[in-house]
């Protein structure tokens, strides 16, 4: 059984690892938006303005939502592993309390 000192980095180590991993595939995810977009500008003449325009509107609208469920993501982890290092650090002071009780018993 891991100490409450190894948990609690444990849960802040997996927790940064998990938000690297959310970033890259954020990255990657608009990278491809971004493709996808070009792509298809490359397909309309300069001079249609209203359909570039038009693209350009689904690519803001696609980053904008894809940010919204990152920032979504991030908050629901968060939040879960706030939870968890809060029990954790109840637990330490539950033991440090413990410790004291006993330490004041034996010098009665």
């Amino acid at each position: 059984m891991a100490t409450l000192d190894e948990q609690y980095l444990q849960q802040v180590n997996e927790q940064r690892n998990y938000l690297q991993q959310l970033q890259e595939a954020f990255n990657r995810h608009c990278d491809g938006i971004t493709a996808e977009a070009q792509k298809r500008l490359a397909a309309i003449a300069e001079t249609d303005k209203a359909a570039r325009a038009a693209v350009i509107e689904d690519q803001k609208k696609k980053l904008a939502e894809a940010l919204a469920n990152l920032k979504a993501e991030i908050e629901k982890t968060s939040n879960a592993v706030r939870r968890r290092l809060e029990e954790i650090n109840r637990q330490r002071e539950e033991f440090k309390l413990n410790e004291i009780e006993e330490m004041i018993k034996k010098e009665i």
